[in-house]
């Protein structure tokens, strides 16, 4: 089948390891501080803030393999893994 499709709500896997090494590089920061944990947790937010939540994609596949070609798409497409996402199908067809 075709699909085309449209995410929605996507939730990246963006974790403390990503930033860490940024912030623990800013001399301004006391390492293991209140405000390195929250600079930490700002450049987290940073990051998903600037990921797009809404992509048009179109597979051609089976309909119990759509849940899992989005996800690779949507990392593939953005560099980051994905821990949720929504989306809903545009357009679909009998190939």
């Amino acid at each position: 089948m075709y699909f085309k499709i449209k995410t929605t709500k996507i939730d990246y896997c963006v974790e403390e390891e990503d930033v860490c090494d940024a912030v623990a590089n800013d001399a301004s920061i006391e390492e293991d501080s209140e405000e390195y944990y929250n600079e930490i947790h700002r450049r987290i937010e940073e990051i998903k803030d600037s990921l797009p939540q809404e992509l048009i994609l179109e597979f051609e596949c089976e309909p119990e393999d759509l849940d899992d070609l989005i996800t690779d798409a949507i990392s593939e497409e953005t560099g980051w893994l994905v821990n949720y996402g929504e989306y809903t199908i545009l357009k679909y067809r009998f190939i």
